[in-house]
């Protein structure tokens, strides 16, 4: 709705609170997680089938309705809609404290720092890290110096779930890992994935108290065209310059030349090689 020279996003007051207010007076059980997290998935599932990303997706932003154990998501100030033709949003390096989002729970791509751009799959790192916290009652990373936060979020892998609380399911830990995985392509790929997998685990424990390990991502389909944002058939090229590389850091000298071929030429693939001559 149009507010004076702004806008403002009218929503249903249900009466609730944060999750970050609520776990702070409320231990959440193993069901009411599970519930909340599927309730989350829902929700994603409804804002990415019109192309919209969150962003901040966190415990300050997930409204909690005490009684029903119904949840909202709020805060779509930082929101992204997507083109339907490139699915994806180019993300620019700057410094942490202009990086959009909450570092905490930011994403590695979303950090600018990873050459690649953002997509969907960037809500489900930060519910990642927001179902790691509500089951062990930590963050995965420590780190308090916004640098060294953005290299935990891309480079460290955090002790899983059930090494700091053993009596959570190694399954769930898993769960909770993939949707942390650093590489958006190794984590769920569709809602309706990740879905069945909590479903699964929710089932298992009110029947038996236990959730067996099983194999994640069964049920796990991309229904988006994204083009995998890595080099393919280049291994020896990659190989000749980390050679070169090598033995420049041993104080030798060498020069590396790319050759190339027109676009329109039989064979345009191109080549790198190697000279002993000084730079």
């Amino acid at each position: 709705e149009a507010l004076g020279n702004s806008y403002a996003l009218v929503m249903e007051d249900v009466g609730g609170i944060s999750l970050q207010q609520y776990t702070r007076t409320h231990a959440l059980s193993l069901v009411e997680v599970l519930g909340i997290a599927i309730q989350m998935a829902d929700i994603l599932e409804a804002i990415f089938q019109h192309h919209i990303i969150h962003k901040d997706i966190k415990p300050a932003n997930i409204i909690i309705e005490p009684k029903s154990k119904r949840i909202q998501l709020i805060d779509f100030s930082i929101a992204s809609v997507l083109s339907q033709k490139t699915s994806q949003k180019a993300q620019s390096i700057q410094t942490p404290s202009g990086l959009e989002g909450t570092l905490a729970y930011l994403s590695p791509e979303q950090t600018g720092r990873m050459n690649r751009g953002i997509d969907y799959r960037t809500d489900f790192y930060s519910l990642g890290i927001t179902l790691y916290e509500l089951l062990t009652e930590t963050l995965p990373f420590q780190a308090t110096d916004p640098m060294e936060l953005v290299h935990c979020h891309i480079a460290q892998m955090p002790p899983s779930p059930h090494e700091i609380n053993p009596n959570l399911p190694a399954a769930l830990s898993n769960i909770v890992l993939k949707l942390m995985a650093k590489n958006a392509e190794d984590r769920y790929q569709s809602v309706l994935g990740l879905k069945h997998d909590l479903t699964q685990c929710l089932h298992q424990w009110k029947e038996t108290k236990t959730i067996a390990n099983f194999e994640l991502g069964e049920k796990d389909a991309n229904g988006h065209f994204l083009i995998p944002e890595k080099l393919y058939g280049r291994q020896a090229e990659v190989k000749a310059l980390l050679d070169a590389f090598d033995r420049v850091s041993q104080s030798t000298s060498h020069s590396v030349l790319e050759l190339g071929l027109p676009s329109d030429s039989p064979s345009s693939e191109g080549t790198a090689q190697e000279s002993n001559q000084p730079e």
